[in-house]
């Protein structure tokens, strides 16, 4: 067996610390009062330690446990994600009332449809995928948190969205008990060669027909490979991470238990997550996006049913968006 290396609970707190500092500084030093960057800095800290302590060690499982033993616990899990988002949107100025009503709608209403324990898939469990989702896809959550005066700004939609990833963890893999979804943050030698040999496949089919189609153009810069270590973890954390969450670990996972055929499940997904990228720059509908977007998830898809491994799917979708950042885009 290859040798594990799993992220330690401490080494998330520590990393989720660092980024409250660095983020309270970057807010001070463009003008934000001490008092709300401490906020703001310490609230976007609890949504990313949330997604990084989840997935270290055996947390899951250990809350898994402590709701099990006490059911109600879960209303304190529900008040917790909201609360935080309201101190975080009363230390940016962009609380309402109604915001803060569908946001507290928007949280609760998966740990109702998942309030039991379910050996075989349920439409209910597809319901509440797609709440998860379609409120954020179609921009319904956008609209009632991002108020006028805030226009122009996504930040406190983007908390938003964190704390829906938050949401969808617990609400799936410690609430449902959801199987074989793969959200832990660990790797090995048969993770990084999955992912790895996965990008480079699809790196040789999708660069030829992104020029034949006119989807990208060369447009490398030295300056590029400077930020490219961190642009790859960006991506991987904020924007690969949860895509995968949602369309390998839950709505593949699924499919794949709903149906018992694995191509069929696999070819869905990626045709969906093809789908949530058609309304991806001009024109809209995309459906040059759309086709490169599908192709690359049949690649996601296979790295995940292979590994069972978020981490493996993660790592080739932050590479191909890296390698679109560095190397394609203007």
């Amino acid at each position: 067996m290859p040798m594990q290396r799993r992220l330690s609970t401490n080494t998330a707190l520590i990393a989720s610390a660092l980024a409250a500092a660095g983020g309270m500084s970057w807010l001070a030093v463009n003008g934000v009062g001490w008092p709300a960057a401490v906020l703001v800095s310490l609230c976007g800290a609890i949504v990313l330690a949330g997604i990084l302590v989840l997935g270290s060690e055996t947390r899951i499982e250990q809350l898994q446990k402590a709701l099990i033993a006490k059911p109600a616990r879960i209303l304190i899990v529900i008040a917790t994600l909201w609360s935080v988002y309201f101190v975080y949107s009363m230390a940016t100025g962009t609380a309402q009332l109604q915001g803060l009503l569908v946001l507290a709608v928007y949280l609760s209403l998966p740990f109702l449809l998942l309030n039991h324990e379910r050996t075989e898939s349920s439409w209910l469990d597809m319901i509440a995928i797609l709440w998860i989702w379609l409120p954020l896809e179609f921009g319904i959550l956008r609209h009632f948190l991002i108020t006028t005066s805030a226009r122009g700004t996504d930040f406190h939609y983007g908390f938003a969205q964190a704390l829906a990833i938050n949401m969808g963890l617990i609400a799936f893999l410690a609430w449902r008990r959801f199987p074989g979804v793969g959200y832990r943050f660990e790797v090995d030698r048969r993770i990084l060669v999955a992912g790895v040999s996965s990008f480079v496949l699809f790196a040789a089919i999708a660069i030829p027909l992104g020029f034949a189609i006119g989807f990208i153009t060369y447009s490398f810069e030295w300056r590029k490979l400077f930020v490219a270590p961190a642009t790859f973890l960006g991506i991987f954390l904020f924007i690969a991470i949860p895509e995968e969450l949602l369309f390998r670990g839950l709505l593949q996972n699924w499919l794949e238990r709903a149906t018992s055929r694995h191509i069929l499940s696999l070819i869905l997904a990626s045709i969906v997550f093809g789908a949530a990228h058609l309304n991806n720059g001009a024109p809209i509908p995309n459906y040059r996006y759309f086709l490169m977007a599908a192709i690359a998830g049949l690649f996601y898809g296979v790295v995940w049913q292979r590994t069972r491994s978020l981490v493996a799917a993660g790592i080739t979708h932050a590479l191909v968006d890296a390698a679109w950042t560095v190397f394609f885009r203007a």
